[in-house]
């Protein structure tokens, strides 16, 4: 009888340690998953990060609506625009782009915005921030910033090359 329960036990010892092995892993993954969450754009994308208080902040809005204006242009130099607002998950302002859980957080901690008022940020495809604002910025200083870096120029070349 020792034998037998002791037998049971080990199999109920090993069932239980695959359950705990695997929500460790899924947890892990979740976390590297929100950790990438530029990488996926990295080298396709150049996203404007937008972090505000809250959804309802003057600035924010008006940054968004300026920038939606000129939805031509940000296609044209492949952005996408992703908002963080208070404790809400980034979204998707202008284009589209899938976003993972926890991507808040991990943007928080990595860009470090202001915990006040309005902080723009500009990354570049390689993934690295190209400019700061701590206020609404005109979408054309923006465009002129991107318009002037090496890789940029060479996709404007491409498109005239292509015409």
């Amino acid at each position: 009888m020792a034998t037998a329960s002791r037998n049971a036990y080990i199999v109920v010892m090993r069932k239980f340690f695959v359950i705990i092995t695997t929500l460790m892993l899924a947890t892990l993954s979740t976390h590297s998953l929100a950790a990438d969450s530029l990488k996926a754009l990295q080298w396709e994308k150049r996203p404007l990060l937008l972090f505000a208080k809250s959804r309802s902040f003057a600035p924010l809005d008006q940054q968004v609506d300026l920038l939606r204006s000129y939805r031509p242009d940000l296609e044209e130099r492949d952005m996408v625009v992703l908002s963080t607002t208070g404790r809400q998950e980034t979204s998707a302002a202008i284009g589209y782009v899938s976003i993972n859980r926890g991507t808040a957080r991990q943007l928080k901690k990595r860009f470090e915005p202001a915990d006040r008022g309005l902080t723009v940020i500009l990354v570049g495809k390689d993934g690295g921030e190209k400019a700061r604002w701590q206020q609404v910025v005109d979408p054309q200083v923006i465009f002129d910033i991107i318009d002037a870096m090496p890789m940029r120029q060479d996709e404007m070349r491409q498109q005239v090359e292509t015409q």
